[in-house]
């Protein structure tokens, strides 16, 4: 977990400007804002991905009925990047365990 990182983002800071203010490689500020997401459970990823396209990818989990990666990405034609649909399958996952926790208690 990058302190920095975690921060920045809980303030909307986009990718690059994380990376740029961290000092780190893009591919390593993208796996940090996936942990973020999987820690933090933001409400919504529009800071970081189009709400059109966080339901483009959230459909397409759904009518594949998986969350890997490449049957999502070969599903939407190669049209969106992996790090936007790792995203929201990290936020699809971590929201589904919050709610799964809150139905236990």
């Amino acid at each position: 977990m990058n302190v920095m990182a975690f921060d920045l983002f809980a303030r909307g800071s986009s990718v690059e400007e994380v990376a740029a203010a961290t000092g780190r490689a893009l591919s390593t500020t993208w796996d940090d804002l996936a942990e973020f997401i999987q820690m933090r459970r933001p409400k919504r990823l529009d800071s970081w991905i189009a709400p059109k396209t966080y339901r483009a990818v959230a459909s397409a989990v759904k009518e594949v009925d998986s969350a890997n990666l490449k049957s999502v990405f070969d599903h939407l034609r190669g049209d969106v990047p992996y790090e936007q649909i790792r995203l929201v399958v990290a936020h699809l996952n971590a929201v589904s365990n919050a709610a799964t926790v809150r139905r236990r208690l």
